[in-house]
């Protein structure tokens, strides 16, 4: 039973981070970092300059996502939804919508600027045809919970998450990264972490079960190939 209900949390954490319904395909020039688009379809850099306290280091907090109009699949070890395939989209300035699919599941995740930290609008399950919230939409949104929050350094708290690490090496099949930020939830006898790296986002997500008696149960979804426009 307890397993079963692992399971469900591992597929509400793993499930729920952006992705499309196709698979992507690898880009030439893995080591390159894509440009992110911070402005959205109603850009005006003046107004995002504005918010300033989203650059409380020298990594605005929106350059931890993909580009708009980027894709991703995930590589998954550990249960059959890890796998996940994802889509980006910036429809309006502030805003980033994902969303992802894990052949389980269609979920759409929409994030906002707001200060110093990222706040999640939404993270529900939609159908496939599903269209990108219109800016109307998005601004009837209310906040459920913090993402990311700044200062991005070591100690930095945000609901039950906190930044633990600082330049962390993590492998994936995509590339091998020096510079992720890691951030940490802790349960009673669970740990989920997710790896972020600037103008990719999510690189890796990790969740780990320790129960008596039973080897430590471990569920990861790596980045594995990376599409933009």
């Amino acid at each position: 039973m307890k397993r079963n209900l692992w399971f469900l949390t591992i597929a509400l954490l793993l499930v729920l981070v952006g992705c499309s319904n196709k698979p992507a395909t690898s880009i030439d020039g893995k080591t390159d970092s894509p440009k992110t688009n911070q402005e959205g379809t109603n850009g005006d850099t003046s107004e995002q300059h504005d918010n300033k306290d989203a650059n409380l280091t020298d990594v605005a907090l929106l350059d931890y996502f993909l580009p708009d109009g980027s894709s991703a699949h995930y590589k998954g070890v550990g249960n059959e939804f890890a796998e996940l395939d994802i889509t980006v989209a910036r429809p309006a300035q502030d805003y980033v919508v994902i969303h992802e699919n894990n052949g389980g599941s269609f979920v759409q995740k929409v994030y906002k600027l707001n200060g110093d930290e990222i706040q999640v609008l939404q993270e529900e399950h939609i159908e496939l045809d599903a269209a990108v919230p219109t800016t109307e939409e998005l601004e009837s949104m209310k906040p459920i919970r913090t993402y990311l929050k700044g200062p991005i350094e070591v100690g930095t708290t945000f609901d039950d998450w906190k930044i633990v690490e600082m330049d962390a090496s993590v492998e994936t099949p995509y590339q091998q990264f020096e510079d992720a930020v890691v951030i940490e939830q802790v349960g009673k006898d669970f740990v989920n972490r997710i790896y972020l790296v600037k103008d990719f986002g999510e690189v890796k997500r990790e969740s780990m079960m320790s129960m008596e008696g039973e080897e430590e149960f471990v569920v990861t979804s790596s980045l594995e190939t990376v599409t933009q426009p």
